[in-house]
């Protein structure tokens, strides 16, 4: 009876939903789509044992891009049989959507009951920690909304204390646990309200005090063996790709204690009484559940209220990130991963866990002193409030391309049948200038197999960037057959560009043309409909650094045609200063390095930033002049091959490397020859005797 309480309110609460649950999705295409592809490749590498799981098939040719967000692990366990028998990704999302609104629901029931004794203030607990506004506002965000674990692992806490018996306390490591896989935040978030608990039972007078301690030590080494394989993959992540927030970036998306005042956009205001907030800062959890905590803090002197109100304080406080005061930025410099976290507000996840605790023993409080009668109508009423200033409905949208057979789905056939290869898809924009097409091709990947160069995830890749964004050498027909090039040498052997997607079809008609053009990279080209497909040769790069020698940048003599105060920054070893010509490129930009005596020069280095991916040289000339003065072209044609390159190596600080014919070279001349709205920018100048 008590599940079908909170399914009926879960139903309500994301109402039509339910209505069109294998193509329709709430909150938007963002993350939520997202958060379908999550589940359905966790459900596939289930299959496989989990091979090749962070390796998801998207952002080629990163690695470990399943890392880039949450992997939702903890919610797959139970949703992977849905995709398995369904094979109907958005369904399987829907069941977790939905579920997770009736499971935190049933969690806050038993850990009130627990803890108060009755059952209609768990009740009344339940469907506020269910209803809360706060879901409303996260609605994009399953991995936040799956936090019906926290009252599920504290339940089995309480029962660990008051019996003293191991299963419960086995029962707190699996919740932690799965709770953990369910988002990753969630492992440094729980530890408050379990810490809080821990302390405060720990601390009673003694008996097995020893024994207890001896227990929590061992259930929290089981949960961080468990969970280590993977948290070590996230550490690597960070150190290597230099995936850290800086604390600067979290004070947007810290909370204010008037943001505990603001509703999500939807959400009852009250008529007015309430603001809308914007972002992460609509934490407001209900004026029913912060009354009846106010009441429980006044009228009941238990050591269940001090717990709870510690916890509320705890993780309000946190929630407020470095404003907060040392603390948070004291866990910020010294916690493992800590400093991956990217918005302190949703401890407000952990606030409602204390509120609704507190609700509870206030709903205790007045229902006891009711009649029976009285009781049930109060009761009754208390939860129509709830409800009322909960949840409206969540919007609803189908799924653009949901289980629709078109012409894209027949290239898509066509590529499932080709060799390993990766594919870029167009349009393709920047991860910022979201639109639902790149998950949907995200989603593809699933069907075909193919890797492909877009995706949307909680890290970018700056070669999707590149090529998605106003410098794109895609978006210039004269630079269309180098950036083929460079995606051939990368391995990218297929090419989809979708007609019907593009704002305007003159910008696909001239992409078409501009990739027919490049004869020399297509082996053969396919029409299926609107959607074209190119299937590009292979290539391999061939290296001769064993029999190059870099010469010392302190022999070098350097001239410019501007700017030749900066000049000493291109050879002084720091990667992150730099050489820029200033102004738009006009064709007229040039570097000249004077040597000390004639070489064979065999490579010219040009190093770069993630900064100034856009400020490349469109086409550069590089002339050698001999002892004679005589000039000799050596390379006269656009690099974007070589910057493709040497993204997939370093996107941080790309090397472009561009090899020399034999020559004979006292003054070298590198020449930017074309023009482009951006400056050239060059971080580091390396040159290389043959």
């Amino acid at each position: 009876m008590h599940v079908l309480v909170f399914c009926a309110a879960a139903i309500a609460a994301t109402w039509p939903l339910i209505l069109h649950p294998a193509r329709a999705i709430a909150g938007g295409f963002g993350d939520p789509l997202l958060n379908t592809f999550i589940l359905a490749w966790d459900a596939d590498r289930a299959r496989h044992l989990f091979r090749g799981l962070w390796d998801a098939p998207f952002l080629y040719p990163h690695r470990h891009t399943f890392a880039y967000s949450e992997h939702l692990l903890g919610i797959a366990l139970f949703t992977a049989p849905v995709e398995w028998i369904s094979r109907r990704p958005i369904l399987t999302y829907n069941v977790a959507y939905i579920s997770s609104y009736a499971f935190a629901g049933l969690g806050m029931f038993l850990l009130v009951r627990s803890l108060v004794g009755r059952t209609d203030a768990a009740l009344l607990a339940g469907l506020a920690f269910e209803l809360t506004p706060y879901r409303l506002a996260q609605t994009t965000h399953l991995q936040v909304l799956m936090n019906g674990w926290m009252p599920v692992g504290l339940w089995a806490l309480h029962q660990y204390f008051r019996t003293g018996s191991r299963r419960w306390l086995a029962g707190f490591a699996a919740s932690f646990v799965l709770l953990g896989l369910s988002n990753g935040y969630y492992f440094y978030f729980f530890l408050i309200p379990a810490g809080v608990v821990a302390v405060v039972e720990t601390a009673r007078p003694p008996h097995r005090r020893a024994r207890t301690t001896i227990d929590l030590l061992v259930a929290g080494l089981v949960v961080v063996a468990v969970v280590a394989p993977i948290a070590w993959v996230y550490l690597r992540l960070q150190r290597e790709a230099g995936f850290v927030r800086s604390d600067e970036e979290l004070a947007g998306l810290s909370a204010r204690l008037g943001d505990y005042f603001r509703v999500p956009r939807g959400g009852w205001t009250w008529r007015g009484l309430l603001t809308v907030g914007g972002g992460e800062r609509e934490l407001f959890h209900g004026f029913t559940v912060i009354a009846f905590a106010a009441l429980a803090v006044c009228v009941c002197r238990s050591r269940v209220v001090a717990t709870y109100l510690a916890v509320t304080a705890l993780a309000v406080w946190l929630s407020m990130g470095p404003g907060g005061g040392p603390l948070y930025a004291w866990l910020f410099r010294v916690v493992p991963g800590f400093n991956g976290l990217r918005v302190p507000a949703r401890f407000s996840s952990v606030v409602i866990v204390g509120l609704a605790v507190l609700a509870g023993a206030g709903f205790a409080w007045v229902l006891a002193r009711l009649p029976r009668r009285a009781g049930v109508a109060a009761a009754i009423a208390t939860a129509a409030i709830i409800v009322l200033e909960g949840q409206h409905g969540v919007e609803v949208a189908d799924v653009p391309a949901a289980n629709v057979k078109s012409w894209d789905r027949v290239a898509y056939e066509w590529l499932r049948m080709q060799p390993a290869g990766a594919a870029i898809e167009l349009p393709i924009t920047q991860q910022d200038d979201f639109h639902p097409f790149t998950l949907t091709y995200q989603l593809e990947t699933l069907r075909h197999g193919h890797p492909i160069v877009n995706g949307y995830s909680g890290w970018k890749s700056m070669l999707q960037e590149l090529l998605g964004g106003a410098a794109s050498p895609l978006r210039d027909p004269a630079l269309m057959g180098s950036a083929l090039e460079g995606l051939q040498a990368i391995g990218v052997r297929y090419v989809l560009l979708h007609e019907e997607l593009f704002p305007a079809q003159d910008d696909a008609a001239a992409l078409v043309d501009a990739i027919d053009t490049a004869r020399a990279q297509i082996v053969e080209g396919q029409r299926f409909g609107r959607t074209r497909v190119w299937r590009l040769r292979s290539t391999a790069s061939a290296s001769d650094d064993g029999r190059l020698t870099r010469l010392d940048p302190r022999a070098l003599t350097l001239d410019a045609s501007q700017q030749q105060g900066r000049l000493p920054l291109v050879v002084d070893g720091d990667r992150d200063t730099r050489w820029v010509s200033g102004d738009a490129q006009s064709g007229g930009e040039w570097l000249a390095v004077r040597l000390s005596r004639a070489i064979d020069v065999g490579r010219i280095q040009l190093e770069t930033a993630q900064r100034s991916l856009a400020d490349y040289p469109r086409r550069l000339t590089i002339e050698s002049i001999d002892e004679a003065g005589h000039a000799h072209v050596l390379f006269d044609r656009p690099i974007v091959d070589r910057l493709i390159e040497a993204m997939a190596i370093d996107e941080r600080y790309p090397v472009m490397n561009i090899d020399l014919p034999p020559n004979r070279t006292v003054r070298l001349r590198i020449s930017q020859t074309a023009q482009a709205p951006n400056w050239w920018a060059v971080h580091e100048l390396t040159v290389w005797q043959r």
